[in-house]
């Protein structure tokens, strides 16, 4: 289908993701965008402790006692199985990991990367008392690391210009020519081009950075680009 969308676009907001999406907290993401995500975290939530270590990166504490091993073993098989920690996209255990806490036993010691707007506080804090209910009074230290902190890629809006596909980056994107959509591969809402990443085989918005993705090469015959067409992220040629 012919998407006579050229130039670069500059949407009305999308104010809810796709329906095949995950649910979204769309405040969450505006204060993503606009670089405030971790800054406007508490200071303290249950028995835990907040800090911020950088842009991108905070941290739960929980004092007390030491983590045993087959406490902290336990622990793990709860968050990988029984009670995984929503929002997830990836973690480790110090017990099994290079990834250590300075002063915490390995069992309480956890490293995770979430997408935080999919999750919440309150649920993050909620799964971990959950997991380790069979250990409350033991010392648990969190390092997490949410996808959507960062915010887009490209900070200038409508300014920016959509990501070549790998395979024809060496070509450039001309605005006077019209968008063909390529559905396969597409995923996330946008308000323009800047919202959109193509930096592997999917174009997604950038909130869904992190997620999975086949180590497959695609190989495109023609200049392909990641962009914003119809409120959605999607690859597309050009005629």
């Amino acid at each position: 289908m012919l998407l006579g969308l050229a130039g670069c676009q500059t949407l009305a907001p999308a104010t809810t993701p796709a329906s095949h999406e995950p649910a979204i907290d769309t405040a969450c993401l505006d204060r993503a965008r606009n670089g405030t995500l971790l800054s406007s975290l508490p200071k303290k939530l249950g028995a835990f402790e907040l800090s911020s270590k950088n842009g991108t990166t905070f941290t739960l504490h929980r004092t007390g006692r030491p983590f045993t091993e087959a406490e902290g073993k336990t622990l793990w098989e709860q968050l990988g199985a029984a009670s995984p920690l929503r929002g997830l996209s990836s973690g480790s255990s110090a017990m099994y990991s290079i990834d250590k806490c300075p002063g915490i036993a390995d069992g309480g010691c956890l490293t995770f990367s979430i997408h935080l707007c999919q999750t919440s506080l309150e649920t993050i804090v909620a799964d971990l008392d959950a997991a380790s209910k069979h250990a409350p009074d033991a010392e648990l230290f969190v390092t997490l690391t949410a996808h959507e902190a960062g915010g887009p890629g490209c900070k200038d809006g409508p300014r920016c210009t959509p990501t070549p596909h790998y395979s024809t980056k060496e070509e450039h994107y001309r605005s006077t020519r019209l968008r063909n959509a390529i559905p396969k591969w597409s995923a996330g809402a946008c308000r323009d081009d800047g919202d959109c990443e193509g930096g592997g085989n999917v174009c997604q918005s950038w909130y869904l950075r992190g997620n999975a993705e086949l180590a497959i090469a695609i190989e495109h015959s023609q200049p392909t680009f990641c962009g914003c067409i119809e409120r959605q992220c999607i690859w597309f040629t050009q005629e």
